[in-house]
């Protein structure tokens, strides 16, 4: 967001992903124009909480670019990357195979990589848009295994996972 060149008509906008506060997941992301169809993005994500004995906590940093089919932030269609880079800990999530995360295990680590996304933006006032965007993501996890009975370490685990991306509805506020 540092960068010294000016952009065209160049704006700046603040958003919340509403389907993340939903899963109670502390968000904001902060854009800008960095052309007419080119901005620059950077989205945190929080979860501190235990819910029902599952535990999805993290902070996560998704930055990454947008190219918009018309103007950025104009009413219509976009295509974005971004890199991914994670530090979780989570437990109780549905599964029953220690290497496909399991509701018999902890999972702790950290998790780095790229992801693909598309979305559709709708101007709802002057200066207040909802998006709507959905794409995938290759996360490279590094993390350690341990037993949700006995809090023991069970083993550890490296390798490549495809997971939902950027997945949200964002209401947005325009500088």
């Amino acid at each position: 967001f540092m960068l010294g060149g000016k952009a065209k008509a160049q704006f700046y906008a603040v958003k919340v992903d509403v389907l993340g506060l939903c899963t109670t997941t502390l968000n904001v992301e902060g854009s800008m124009a960095i052309h007419n169809q080119w901005t620059l993005h950077l989205p945190i994500r929080f979860n501190p909480w235990i819910i029902s004995e599952k535990s999805f906590k993290n902070i996560t940093a998704l930055p990454g670019v947008r190219y918009w089919l018309i103007d950025g932030y104009a009413r219509g269609w976009f295509f974005g990357a971004n890199a991914v880079l994670t530090s979780y800990n989570v437990s109780g999530l549905v599964g029953d195979r220690i290497d496909y995360f399991s509701t018999d295990y902890r999972y702790k680590g950290k998790g780095y990589g790229i992801g693909l996304s598309a979305g559709y933006s709708v101007p709802i006032k002057k200066r207040i848009n909802l998006e709507f965007e959905a794409g995938v993501a290759g996360v490279y996890v590094d993390h350690d295994i341990y037993s949700e009975f006995d809090g023991r370490a069970c083993g550890y685990q490296k390798g490549i996972l495809p997971v939902p991306g950027k997945i949200g509805i964002n209401l947005v506020y325009l500088f």
